[in-house]
């Protein structure tokens, strides 16, 4: 049985039908006594990297080879698989005409899949312009057929050139950039009358660069600054969550490559862990720190990191300050080093050089990813980021220690292969239940989706669109299929429950909300409903009003029990009989 309310924000009534089968018609409910489960599996996923001596995969491992250990405990390993991201895959089929899907699609034939993030919002003016150079040297470098990612977090999250493409405007761009700076005139006047991409070509001439409040200094109270650096981590944190999301139905290994001066106070998750990471890498490094942090981590860093280990992305940290030191020529003749390895060479820099951002570390070890600092480390970090994807294992088993409490759960993988270097994330977070931290601000946190540059995955969705004329109004046929099996998660006397709500949200060009229609849907499905929807899924058909102004419409599901959540990013432009403001 599925019970729905539906409520309009703008206060226009918008018929919506719900045909969910044949389990929409009402049932009796059962009088026996209340035996509510949760159905949740406490899997734990972890991919792993193992590398020899010279940084090459080491491919001929087998499932005995490899020991896990949570909490210091050894673990039965259920799940495992060996993964050569190298051998090309098929790509799926793509949505028809009308047809909007946040489902893998193109790029599902990439073996895997790297997002490099430029971090204006937390790094000082020099570092950005040292980064951005080193970001050119790195894509001088590549090939057409490439796939990464550029993102530039700053005021707010701007994609500038979206993973599940190839390189080939990036090689175009990055071509013409030099062209416009040639000492050559004719190409100087090539590139000036060639069109390009407008996006790629503000960030490579530095236009997207921001100047960050409290880090330069400058004549500011000490009250502003700090309120300046509060957004700055809400704006950190949901934007690396939005890219979790939309990376959360992608195969294959993915990296987050972080060029940064900080990321904000992370604390570390258990009395003696990070104090144990810092003495291994200080021990490696011969750098010393000259204290370790007190913070306790927040909400929501806390979910920015379930999150991300949720989706099994690795984090590969570079601190933007370490670029500077190789243009001013205090490394030039230094060879190229990571924090895995002896750096004896830059032992006399230290005195010129600052300390590295503990919570990069931190953030690195926590994902199973690399930090990088002090070092021509830009294009090495993104090389040993494709290096570490070409070859992964993936193993998963169930926590046998029956302590759900919240805290975070240290985890080690070993391996029975001497001389190698193994990569995986740090731990987990031992929740409960599905669900992160308490419940956010649902409106602001829908609202805050609909905004994002890029679609969430976490649930799949498929939105087919049709315009078609009202009596006073253009109206908006949406159809609207799901696959809600990740939603019914109780179970009570047999019967699957769940509640989850879909949106639909008519934006202008400035994100400004036109209109928000509503949908709660409480289902309670027999055994027999249940396969039913596991086999065909769920339709939504809605009618919408078609708003004077709207360029978008963001389609979400949101499950209130875990708040995950899929969103569908539809432009209306081909659809609209009304000409759109600008």
């Amino acid at each position: 049985m599925i019970n729905h309310r539906q409520r309009c924000r703008t206060g226009t009534c918008v018929a919506l039908a719900l045909a969910l089968l044949a389990c929409s018609s009402a049932r009796p409910q059962s009088q026996g006594v209340d035996t509510t489960l949760r159905v949740t599996t406490r899997l734990v996923n972890v991919n792993v990297v193992v590398t020899d001596e010279r940084g090459n995969s080491v491919k001929d491992l087998a499932h005995d080879d490899f020991a896990v250990l949570d909490a210091g405990q050894p673990q039965k390993i259920a799940f495992f698989s060996a993964i050569d991201n190298e051998r090309p895959t098929s790509a799926a089929s793509l949505p028809g005409p009308d047809t909007y899907t946040n489902r893998p699609t193109d790029y599902s034939a990439a073996p895997s899949s790297t997002i490099l993030l430029f971090d204006t919002l937390n790094s000082r003016w020099t570092s950005q312009g040292y980064g951005l150079q080193r970001i050119r040297k790195f894509l001088r470098q590549i090939e057409p057929q490439d796939h990464i990612g550029i993102y530039v977090l700053g005021d707010d999250l701007k994609i500038v050139h979206d993973f599940n493409r190839d390189a080939s405007d990036l090689f175009a761009a990055i071509r013409r950039y030099d062209d416009l700076h040639s000492h050559v005139p004719e190409a100087r006047a090539a590139a000036k009358e060639s069109t390009g991409d407008p996006d790629l070509d503000r960030f490579l001439s530095g236009k997207d660069n921001r100047y960050r409040v409290g880090k330069d200094g400058g004549d500011i109270s000490k009250a502003y600054i700090r309120d300046r650096l509060m957004i700055a981590i809400q704006m950190t944190t949901a934007s690396i969550e939005a890219i979790a999301r939309q990376l959360a139905n992608v195969q294959g290994r993915k990296t987050l490559i972080w060029v940064t001066d900080s990321i904000g106070a992370m604390a570390h998750f258990e009395s003696d862990d990070l104090d144990q990471f810092l003495k291994r890498w200080t021990g490696q490094s011969g750098i010393k720190l000259a204290k370790i942090p007190a913070w306790e981590n927040g909400l929501d860093i806390e979910r920015m990191i379930r999150l991300m280990n949720g989706v099994g992305i690795a984090v590969y940290t570079v601190d933007a300050r370490g670029l500077e030191t190789v243009d001013l020529d205090f490394r030039n003749t230094s060879p190229l080093v990571d924090i895995s390895s002896s750096t004896e060479p830059m032992a006399d820099l230290l005195r010129r050089t600052p300390e590295p951002d503990i919570a990069l570390l931190e953030l690195a070890n926590r994902t199973g990813g690399r930090a990088f600092f002090n070092s021509n480390d830009l294009e090495t970090g993104i090389r040993r980021a494709e290096d570490d994807a070409r070859f992964t294992y993936n193993l998963a088993y169930v926590p046998d220690h029956n302590q759900w409490k919240g805290e975070w759960r240290k985890i080690q993988v070993k391996v029975n292969r001497p001389n190698v270097t193994v990569l995986a994330r740090g731990g987990y977070f031992a929740l409960p239940d599905a669900r992160p931290v308490p419940p956010r601000n649902r409106f602001e946190f829908l609202s805050q989706i609909a905004a994002s540059p890029i679609e969430s995955s976490q649930l799949p969705l498929t939105v087919h669109i049709a315009a078609t004329s009202g009596a006073k109004q253009p109206k908006i046929d949406a159809k609207v299929h799901l696959n809600p099996q990740s939603m019914l998660t109780d179970l009570n006397n047999g019967h699957r429950k769940g509640s989850f709500e879909v949106m639909f949200m008519q934006l202008d060009p400035k994100n400004k909300l036109l209109d928000a229609t509503q949908k709660d849907i409480e289902a309670d499905l027999d055994p027999q409903e249940y396969a039913a929807i596991s086999q065909k899924g769920w339709d939504l058909s809605a009618q919408l009003t078609f708003k004077q102004g709207a360029t978008l419409l963001c389609v979400i599901i949101h499950d209130k029990a875990s708040d995950a959540v899929g969103s569908v990013g539809i432009p209306l432009a081909r659809y609209s009989p009304i000409p759109t403001a600008h």
